[in-house]
């Protein structure tokens, strides 16, 4: 990863992680990235070439090289990152994140800071595909950011780019992590044929651990808090899938 900032590599505690999902209907539109709203493609069109703002490159100089945004605010305190663009047929993931960019930018961060990977496997996104093409015969899974994690230096490019991500987990000592997705079934709506749920719209996943259960169930509290009347809330989902971000 090409990295402006400086590099002290500390070991994240695995307590320390927690995953969100959700779903939110994107409206399409063309261009820049067709699953992007209209107001999505002015913000990356506004941002792409924002050096200042931009910490590194993952995959620096290939066709998957993606930007790292950072936000820093003036008092030393948590670091957050924010992962969208994962599975590119899910753009209410990468939607969010580059609604992210905008948000603090206007509203700078007085404490801490928070990176935000808005379109973390380009290529899926671009092409509206969950996971970008490998060669025959290949796992089609080496392929699919979220089952890469968490990644080598002699893998496919997506198990590289998940090293290059883990690594910066480390050198950066993140606090907590978000991961945004999208699902097209309701959790607790939708059984298989087992009688388990599947679905996992209006989820948040999280690692089962004390700490990040107690904030997960926090979190979960003040998120259904705004959601008015009439409106799907969200639920919690334990144990996230393996080789996944988190």
């Amino acid at each position: 990863m090409k990295n402006r900032g400086a590099n002290h590599l500390k070991r994240l505690s695995a307590g320390q992680l927690l995953v969100i999902g959700g779903l939110l209907i994107c409206q399409c539109a063309t261009n820049t990235s067709s699953h992007l709203t209209d107001r999505g493609r002015q913000i990356h069109e506004a941002f792409w070439n924002a050096d200042s703002l931009i910490y590194g490159y993952l995959l620096d100089g290939t066709k998957y090289e993606t930007p790292i945004f950072h936000f820093r605010g003036a008092k030393e305190g948590p670091a957050v990152l924010v992962i969208g663009g994962t599975h590119g047929n899910e753009p209410a993931g990468f939607e969010a994140a580059h609604q992210l960019l905008e948000q603090f930018s206007q509203s700078p961060l007085t404490k801490g800071e928070i990176f935000i990977i808005p379109e973390a496997n380009k290529l899926a996104d671009r092409r509206n595909s969950r996971r970008v093409r490998v060669p025959l015969g290949v796992d089609k899974e080496m392929g699919n950011l979220n089952r890469s994690y968490p990644g080598n230096s002699y893998s496919l490019p997506l198990g590289r780019e998940a090293l290059q991500i883990t690594e910066l987990i480390r050198e950066r000592d993140i606090d907590l992590l978000f991961d945004l997705h999208e699902s097209p079934v309701f959790h607790l709506e939708s059984q298989d044929s087992t009688g388990d749920y599947h679905g996992l719209g209006q989820t948040l996943i999280y690692t089962p651990n004390e700490e990040a259960t107690w904030l997960a169930m926090v979190v979960l509290d003040q998120l259904n808090g705004t959601i008015p009347p009439g409106v799907k809330q969200f639920s919690l989902a334990p144990g996230p899938i393996k080789h996944s971000a988190a």
